[in-house]
């Protein structure tokens, strides 16, 4: 049985490296790693400004968080507070591994598929479309009309789908793709594959640039903590475009280790820079919050 990541922090999927919310996330995720102690709300609005985002915006993706439950508000005089919930810290745990873990390695591949067909009628139609949305979280590409394929085994979080959805007119294979003419079927459209290796690359035009700089150690605090953020979340978001198919299905040149190369540069080099920074920024509203700031590297969790 396989297991497809999922959004654990609550982010969806549609949300990008530099929106409110996600940016937000990722700051607490990486510098407040484990700690439930309740942050200034003036504190968030701050470090949410280094990265342009405006007072009105910043309030805003707060309150949208505390209203999905990754932030409990509380009041101290007249002042509010945010913390996160025990639940939520585990979960940001639990993220912050898949993303340092993601794209460590291909997975092995007997050579079988997982396939989904069904049928949905029409007047099903928001059935079908949540059915079509659960195959693609879960890292199916559409082969044909209503035929669904991985090469990972997720069989039994196909039928769980299916059995949540209620579908009944649809069957779930593990079977093999038999050749024609000698050629093996090309995946690589169903799979999108030249717009993944086109953000991929692009992944790279916009950072490699900055590696040096940042191995070197010379780029200052804050610039140090808004380039690590957006780089974790660019990389974070490869996580649910990226179907991790097994090396033989992939071009010769398929970019992601480049890409993980350079995002691990960055990313394990200006740790401690944007950790300064982000303790900076709580420190203005209480020193003791700031001294439990804390960065992560890859390879060895907190630090």
């Amino acid at each position: 049985m396989g297991t497809r990541p999922g959004t654990t922090f609550g982010i969806p999927r549609s949300a990008t490296g530099t929106d409110p919310q996600h940016l937000l996330a990722t700051l607490l995720g990486d510098y407040w790693w484990g700690n439930t102690e309740a942050v200034p709300s003036a504190a968030l609005v701050d470090l949410l400004s280094e990265f342009g985002t405006t007072e009105s915006s910043a309030r805003q993706a707060i309150r949208r968080l505390t209203a999905r439950g990754m932030l409990v508000a509380s009041k101290h005089g007249r002042s509010t507070f945010y913390a996160r919930p025990q639940s939520t810290a585990e979960a940001t745990e639990t993220r912050l591994k898949r993303a340092m873990n993601f794209g460590l390695a291909y997975p092995p591949w007997d050579g079988r598929w997982t396939v989904v067909v069904f049928s949905v009628p029409e007047e099903l139609r928001d059935v079908r479309r949540h059915l079509r949305m659960g195959l693609r979280e879960l890292g199916f590409a559409l082969l044909q009309e209503a035929v669904w394929i991985t090469p990972h085994d997720y069989a039994e979080e196909a039928v769980g789908l299916l059995k949540r959805l209620s579908v009944g007119t649809a069957t779930v294979m593990r079977s093999d793709f038999v050749p024609r003419d000698g050629r093996s079927p090309d995946v690589s459209e169903a799979f999108e594959l030249h717009a993944l290796e086109a953000e991929y690359r692009l992944f790279i035009a916009d950072f490699a640039g900055h590696v040096d700089d940042a191995v070197g150690g010379r780029l200052d605090p804050a610039h140090a903590l808004t380039l690590r953020t957006r780089v974790m979340g660019r990389w974070l978001g490869f996580r649910f475009t990226d179907p991790e198919l097994p090396r033989e299905m992939l071009p010769a040149d398929w970019p992601r280790d480049s890409a993980r190369a350079v995002f691990l540069a960055i990313y394990d080099s200006l740790g401690a820079p944007a950790e300064r920074r982000f303790s900076e920024i709580v420190g203005r509203y209480d020193a003791s919050l700031a001294a439990l700031t804390s960065h992560h590297v890859s390879g060895d969790g907190e630090r």
